[in-house]
Formats: C-alpha cells, sequence, structure tokens
C-alpha cells in the first residue's frame, strides 16, 4: 500500500516538474532566442571594439546589480512560500529594501559622475545608473512571479523586453548610437515591461519606514548569498574586465560574442528547469520535510543533466560550424577557439549553481557558498593573470574552466555535510551513455560545414540521443509514453 503510494508520488512529483519545466520552457523560450538572434545581428553590426564597451557596462551593471540586489531577490524567493496568505507585509518590506538600496545607488552614480573628466565615460555612466534600477525592478517581479508559479506571466515580461531590446536596439545601431543603442534599447524594453505587466504585482505593498527591522531575517539570509553571487559574478565575469586591462575593448568584445553564444543556450535550458524545480523543492521542503525535498532534488538534478549533457556536448563537436552561422566574420576565428571550453565551463557552473548549491540554501547555511566562490574567484583572477598574456584569448577561457571546476568540488565535497545532494544514479549513467552515442554518431560528420549541414548535424544529433535516452529507458520514460498512449485510448 505505502509503495503503491510511494510510487504514485514519484510519478505525480516528476509529472508536476515536467509540467512546469514545459511551462518555463515555453516562457524563456522566446526571450532566449531573441536573446540568442540579438548576439547574431549584434556581431554583425558593431565592432568587435564597441561591442566590447557594451559587454563592459553590462558587465558592470550585472555585478552592481548583483552586490546591491541580489539579497532582496533571494529573500522573496525565499520567504514568499511561508507568506502565501497573506504576502503585502513582505512585499512591502521588500519595497522598502528596494527604495533604499536604489537611492545609495543613485547617491554613488552621482559621485562617480563628477569624478569621472571623460564624456564618454560620462554618458556610459547616465546610462548605467537607472539601468541598475530598471533590471533590478525587472528582475524582482520576475522573482515574484516565479514564486507564485506563474509562467505565462513570466513569460510575457520576458517578451516584451526582448522584442523592444532587439528592435530598438538594431534601430539605435543603425542610427548611429553605436554601443549606447543596445544599452538605451535595454533600458527602454525592462522599463516598458516593468510598467505594463509588473507593476500590478506590488498593488497593496507599501514601503514604509516602520518595517525596517523586518528587514533583519532578509538580510541574515540575503547577504551571505549576495556574497556568494558577486563572488560567482567575479568568476563569470572578471575575465572581460582583465582582458580589457590586459588586451583591449576588441578582445572584449569577441570573447564576450562566444562566451555568451554558449551560455545562452545552455543557460536558457538549465535555468528553465531551476524556474521551476526550486519553487517545488521550497514547497516540499515546508509542506513535507527534508525526505520529500530529497525526493524532489533527485527529480530535478536527473532533468538537469538530461538537458546539459546533448547541448554540451553538441557545441564541443561542432563549435566551427556554430560560430561560422551566427557570429560576425571578423569574430569567428576567436570564438572558434573559445566555444568548446567555455561549453564545459558553463555546464559545471548550471549543475552546480541549480543542484549542488541548493544544499547551502534549503538548510540556510549559506555562508559556506561565499568561501567556496571565495575560492573560485581567486583562482579564477589569478589564473587569468597568468593565462591572458600567454594563451590571450583562450587563456581567459582555460581560467574560467578551472575555476568552475574548484567551485563545484567544493560545493559537493561541504554541501553533502548538510543537505544530501548525489547525480550519480543509474538513470543519470543511463544519460552519460545515451551523449556519448551521440559523440560517437555525430564524430565522422563533423567536417561538413555551411547551414544545412548544421540543421542536419542538429537534427541527427537529437534524434539518435532521444532514440538512446528511450531505449534506455532512462526517467522511466517508455513507462509515461505508454501510459499516455493508454490514456489517450
Amino acid at each position: 500500500m505505502h509503495s503503491g503510494l510511494g510510487a504514485a508520488n514519484v510519478f505525480e512529483g516528476r509529472t508536476l516538474l515536467i509540467r512546469y519545466t514545459a511551462y518555463y520552457g515555453l516562457a524563456r523560450g522566446v526571450p532566449g532566442l531573441l536573446n540568442f538572434l540579438a548576439i547574431a545581428i549584434y556581431t554583425r553590426l558593431l565592432s568587435p571594439s564597441d561591442y566590447g564597451i557594451y559587454a563592459l557596462v553590462v558587465v558592470w551593471v550585472g555585478l552592481i546589480n548583483v552586490v546591491c540586489f541580489q539579497w532582496i531577490r533571494l529573500s522573496l524567493l525565499r520567504f514568499f512560500p511561508a507568506n502565501l496568505n497573506d504576502p503585502r507585509r513582505l512585499l512591502s518590506t521588500l519595497l522598502l529594501a528596494y527604495a533604499s538600496v536604489a537611492s545609495l545607488t543613485g547617491i554613488a552614480g552621482v559621485a562617480v559622475w563628477f569624478a569621472v573628466a571623460d564624456e564618454s565615460l560620462r554618458t556610459l555612466v547616465l546610462i548605467a545608473v537607472p539601468l541598475i534600477w530598471v533590471q533590478a525592478g525587472f528582475e524582482l517581479s520576475l522573482e515574484l512571479m516565479r514564486s507564485q508559479l506563474n509562467p505565462l506571466r513570466y513569460g510575457l515580461m520576458a517578451g516584451i523586453r526582448a522584442v523592444i531590446a532587439l528592435g530598438l536596439g538594431v534601430l539605435l545601431i543603425t542610427w548611429g548610437f553605436g554601443a549606447l543603442g543596445p544599452l538605451l534599447a535595454m533600458l527602454l524594453g525592462m522599463l516598458v515591461a516593468v510598467v505594463v505587466l509588473g507593476g500590478s504585482l506590488w498593488r497593496g505593498a507599501c514601503p514604509a519606514l516602520s518595517l525596517a527591522p523586518e528587514l533583519k531575517p532578509l538580510l541574515i539570509y540575503g547577504l551571505p548569498l549576495t556574497a556568494t553571487f558577486a563572488l560567482e559574478f567575479v568568476v563569470s565575469s572578471s575575465d572581460r574586465l582583465l582582458l580589457a586591462g590586459l588586451l583591449n575593448n576588441e578582445a572584449v568584445g569577441i570573447y564576450t560574442a562566444g562566451y555568451d553564444l554558449v551560455a545562452q543556450v545552455i543557460n536558457l535550458l538549465l535555468v528553465t528547469v531551476n524556474l521551476a524545480a526550486y519553487p517545488l523543492v521550497v514547497r516540499a521542503l515546508e509542506q513535507q520535510g527534508r525526505d520529500a525535498a530529497r525526493e524532489q532534488l533527485d527529480r530535478n538534478g536527473g532533468l538537469l543533466l538530461l538537458m546539459a549533457v546533448p547541448v554540451t556536448l553538441g557545441f564541443i563537436v561542432l563549435a566551427p560550424q556554430i560560430v561560422a552561422l551566427m557570429l560576425g566574420e571578423s569574430f569567428h576565428a576567436g570564438a572558434e577557439q573559445l566555444v568548446p571550453w567555455v561549453a564545459l565551463a558553463i555546464f559545471m557552473c548550471c549543475i552546480r549553481a541549480f543542484h549542488f548549491d541548493l544544499a547551502f540554501q534549503l538548510s540556510e547555511k549559506t555562508l559556506y557558498q561565499v568561501w567556496i566562490n571565495g575560492g573560485a574567484a581567486v583562482v579564477n583572477v589569478a589564473l587569468n593573470l597568468l593565462f591572458i598574456p600567454a594563451f590571450g584569448l583562450v587563456g581567459a577561457a582555460y581560467a574560467t574552466l578551472i575555476s568552475y571546476g574548484v567551485a563545484l568540488a567544493l560545493s559537493v565535497l561541504l554541501g553533502r555535510r548538510l543537505f544530501p545532494i548525489s547525480l550519480i544514479t543509474r538513470d543519470n549513467l543511463k544519460v552519460v551513455l545515451s551523449g556519448a552515442v551521440m559523440v560517437a554518431c555525430l564524430w565522422p560528420l563533423r567536417e561538413a560545414t555551411g547551414t544545412w549541414a548544421l540543421v542536419e548535424q542538429v537534427l541527427w544529433g537529437a534524434a539518435v540521443y532521444t532514440v538512446s535516452v528511450f531505449v534506455l529507458n532512462v526517467a522511466n520514460v517508455r513507462g509515461m509514453v505508454l501510459a499516455k498512449r493508454r490514456t489517450a485510448k
């Protein structure tokens, strides 16, 4: 009786995970495709140097956003499930935190503007400060939709931003705005999305100063994670800053184009799983306890690996063809060398961030992540300083790969003491085997070039991988398909 009930719960949990992942896949799919398309278009309209300037501003905005606002978003995601019945007080506290931090960053922005003499840099500061505010509000609203398990509205908001940012960005570049074009377009896209779809989410929330004492538990939970994400940002983005210092803006542009080409795809797929999976884990922990949360984590990890393996291996095997199709010609030579190493690095980063790092968040021992990412950040900066002069652009990719490997190893070793999480299961070994079969079938075709050759290679690899997963019956996929067929009859 109990075993039947347990099997039913497993089936229900897996079905719920797949359903919400599909919802978020649709919600993120169109915006993700547009962001991916933006790389192809911008690298054809902008020189590597202008693309490098654009990338550096995005890096600085992202770093400040993480350092100053990330703790607010993380606190929302963690504590909203416990306040489902009446979330207004929590939302009011979060708005108070946002307004306070936005004021401080505004004051800092004014100080930087007066301190900088170069007019072009002053212009970038004038764009960067409001971009920080709007991006923080945009992402906070997205996290609220995610906590409410509302993927449709999430997708609409992300889609509005992506459509406006790409369309207006292209127009502004063609009108001669250069690197400023996509930055202004990004700002306006997020602003419109927040006004149209985000504002109503906060109706009834009032950021009163009397709520200041209630910021304490949010700070206690969120600040260690802020340090964690800031250090992670150093690992993922310090290479651009060091490339600018040690080489030039052109190197930054080529490196960013190659890196983002890979990261956009792998992150899109795995973030989609995480968007659906993490709230399910938190709810399982809050409502049913650690054992239920651990079971959900196993299902989440299996789905992460199922999606990550073929895409990562595809980038490694087909790097020259993908770069030739997606990037402007002036970016080809440098990006081809980067893509295989970046693909492996992003794979390790996502598996750690979306799976093994959850041990620290669920056990509320987030200080461990500070030490892990701190160690990885030190390794990354040191290796970049060593490898970039020696190997050029690809040296930054080597440094990123090694530092992500260090972070993953530390997360696995330290996290197992707090909340045991694993990826070593029979199903996951079958996934790895399916990936190996896919590579073996793609390898003889890797020399073919051209758009149609790449389409054929991708379709062939996907077909081989899908058949392998079905034949090996990963996660009882055959049973679920047959059950659906019986239900349909």
